[in-house]
């Protein structure tokens, strides 16, 4: 695999639109502190005492612009870092970085332990005059009864900042740095091997042989780190659990939902429903895959394969474009131009390189554009890996002309239906604007196989097993590795039954993402995209009404909760009937493969 040097400059994002240069970021870091410690020497010890509100609003203002720059600040480093994690120098400006970023957000987080003293009634009046701050001022009220003392708070916003994110820092490293893939054999060929090409290519490799031996040979060497990742994440998942304790929730799971603000009860809604409704459909999909590969048996390490043989479909990055704006034509010149300002202004990476994350993802900031990585390999999923991050590109440019720092990002309950909404309409287009009798069959095998497998039964497999390792630390138990790999391995059981052989090092799925440090967020990718299929199959019946629902929904941003969001959008998701009808949709895309 290339070298980050030896990359061509029209396969890379180009990071000067946020700064011309790392120099130029230093001199805005340097500028960020001076700013935080004016803030602190303006407002410490004089918030618990306000009688008006204009200081609030003076105040929260002055905060709003810290959080914006300090976002700016650390966007361009980390993603400077992401597409070379074996660079010392990158790795240690992110760590600098991250530093002096906690250190500031540990100096002024005595800002919400004093409005702790204001009454109510004040702050209230603050969102009078000011209702950008309505966001921040309400969540502070909404929390209130979970918040410690101020020097509690200060010591566990510093250590957060410091060490609290060094279980994924861990598993980065790990996986990013330290993991070395051998070359693997088969029929006396060999072939190399590295964590992005299992992901990107072997694990689809139309040859079995190479498909399993790849398998093999990735998971036996996964193993290596496997002790190491699990203590950390266990160090993390008891980290949460302390927390929660500490602040009075009623559970760990209370505790961490109250940021996406959503009962518990939707979240155990979306696995359990999705447990038992979703398992007898991807079983029928497992076993025609079986069919139309002609395997002698169908084992874990064969799922990933597209589900029509000889089907897959080669995509220059020019055809990636116009398959994208023509997708996004429905949507009106405002939402498709976001995609169009991204092909031609290099918001993308698409480089392959030693070292760059896997996977995909798009990053946000106030005052800059988004940036949007993949590793491009040339074939259809990775036209559908584009639309979806720029489902997020675009719901983050709709935002921020309306929002500010402190309410532009959505709940994570929502944040992934922008962008499976995107890949829906990618779906539906292909249908309509091909020739080919057969295009309906290619495109459900292309959703059922890549949108729904990937975005809902991936993340959905992550998610039960995420609260299954909850679930056993709250209740006190130590997790070993071994613990690890029983709660993952019982979790595919239960939802692929018999219909599956678990090869060994199925297990240790849980080892291959990142979400697990982000919170409740693998399950979101199915709560995300219940809202938006119902959406895109609106737009689908309803036309230009329903399309001006969703922008006006995007320009919200997170000035609403994910059920008022997705009501406005047309979506009740108070009841399961969206999750219910999504799953039916995923089952008729079957019946077509």
């Amino acid at each position: 695999m290339a070298k980050r040097t030896d990359v061509r400059v029209e396969d890379t994002w180009d990071l000067s639109h946020i700064f011309s240069s790392p120099e130029e970021q230093e001199q805005a870091q340097l500028e960020l502190q001076a700013e935080a410690a004016h803030f602190v020497s303006s407002y410490r010890n004089k918030i618990a005492k306000a009688t008006s509100a204009d200081i609030l609003v003076e105040s929260w203002q002055a905060l709003e612009h810290l959080i914006s720059k300090s976002s700016e600040v650390g966007s361009y480093i980390f993603l400077d870092y992401s597409v070379d994690m074996t660079n010392q120098e990158k790795m240690r400006r992110s760590m600098e970085t991250n530093n002096v970023i906690s250190k500031i957000f540990s100096d002024i987080s005595f800002y919400e332990s004093e409005l702790e003293e204001v009454a109510a009634e004040l702050l209230k009046q603050a969102i009078k005059i000011e209702a950008g701050s309505a966001k921040f001022f309400g969540d502070h009220l909404r929390l209130r009864p979970h918040r410690l003392s101020a020097e509690s708070e200060e010591l566990l916003t510093s250590l957060n900042g410091s060490t609290g994110s060094l279980p994924e820092n861990i598993y980065d490293a790990a996986k990013f740095a330290d993991l070395f893939f051998p070359d693997f054999e088969v029929n006396a060929e060999k072939y190399p091997l590295s964590f992005a090409s299992y992901e990107e290519f072997y694990a689809m490799h139309p040859d079995t042989d190479i498909r399993r031996e790849a398998f093999r040979v990735f998971s036996e060497n996964l193993a290596k780190y496997r002790n190491t990742i699990a203590t950390a994440y266990y160090a993390h998942v008891k980290q949460d659990v302390l927390l929660a304790e500490k602040r009075s929730y009623e559970n760990v799971f209370t505790y961490l939902l109250q940021d996406q603000e959503v009962e518990e009860a939707l979240y155990h809604r979306q696995i359990d429903v999705t447990m038992e409704q979703l398992a007898p459909h991807m079983r029928r999909y497992a076993r025609k895959l079986g069919e139309n590969w002609q395997l002698d048996r169908v084992s874990y390490a064969d799922l990933k394969l597209p589900p029509l043989r000889g089907k897959s479909i080669s995509v220059s990055r020019e055809e990636a474009e116009k398959l994208v704006l023509g997708a996004l034509e429905v949507m009106g010149d405002e939402y498709r131009n976001v995609a169009k300002r991204a092909f031609s202004e290099r918001w993308m990476d698409f480089a392959e390189n030693e070292g760059k994350s896997t996977g995909g993802f798009c990053s946000s900031s106030m005052n800059t554009h988004p940036y949007i990585l993949l590793n491009w390999t040339g074939q259809m999923p990775d036209v559908f890996t584009i639309i979806h991050e720029l489902g997020h590109a675009a719901q983050s440019e709709f935002s921020r002309k309306s929002n500010n720092a402190t309410n532009a990002s959505p709940s994570l309950y929502f944040i992934e239906a922008p962008s499976t909404f995107n890949e829906t309409l990618m779906s539906q287009y292909l249908i309509r604007s091909s020739e080919d009798p057969d295009i309906e069959r290619q495109v459900a095998a292309q959703m059922t196989s890549n949108t729904y497998y990937h975005n809902f039964v991936t993340h959905f497999l992550e998610a039960h097993w995420q609260r299954e390792v909850y679930r056993a630390v709250a209740a006190g138990r130590a997790l070993t590795a071994d613990d690890l790999d029983q709660l993952f391995l019982s979790t595919l059981k239960e939802f692929w039954g018999d219909d599956i052989e678990m090869t060994p090092g199925a297990e240790r799925t849980w080892m291959r993402q990142p979400h697990y440090y982000r919170g409740l967020y693998s399950y979101t990718y199915s709560a995300g995209l219940t809202i938006g299929t119902a959406v895109s199959l609106r737009i689908e019946k309803e036309g230009a009404a329903a399309v001006e629902d969703w922008l006006a929904t995007l320009a919200l941003g997170g000035t609403r909760s994910p059920l008022e969001l997705a009501r406005a959008a047309g979506v009740d998701i108070s009841t399961d009937r969206p999750l219910c009808d999504t799953i039916a949709y995923i089952g008729s895309l079957v019946d077509l493969i």
